[in-house]
């Protein structure tokens, strides 16, 4: 499995609750990772052995660029099929209300 971004997160005695990110492959190497990555800073206290770690998985981000009026262009096009000359009507209503 590839890498993953992972939240790995544990709450301390005082209440606290500590966060790293990580990259890993699975989720225990994600707890490995985090742990190595708590006993790397001096303010975050050891990891209790019986403490459970929320782990969160997240997806690569995907970031996209497009300007409003290679949208609108996109929008007054005619589409192909039924479900895309909704979606192209809908955009360009919600152009035109803007």
């Amino acid at each position: 499995m590839p890498p993953k971004l992972c939240t790995v997160r544990f709450e301390d005695a005082d209440g606290t609750i500590h966060a790293v990110t990580v990259m890993a492959s699975s989720l225990y190497e994600a707890v490995g990772l985090a742990v190595q990555a708590f006993r790397a800073q001096a303010w975050t206290p050891p990891v209790p052995p019986a403490a459970p770690l929320a782990v969160e998985v997240r997806q690569p981000v995907v970031e996209h660029r497009v300007t409003v009026q290679a949208v609108r262009q996109w929008a007054s096009g005619a589409g192909r099929s039924p479900a895309e000359r909704l979606q192209r009507e809908r955009v360009r209503a919600l152009l035109a209300s803007s």
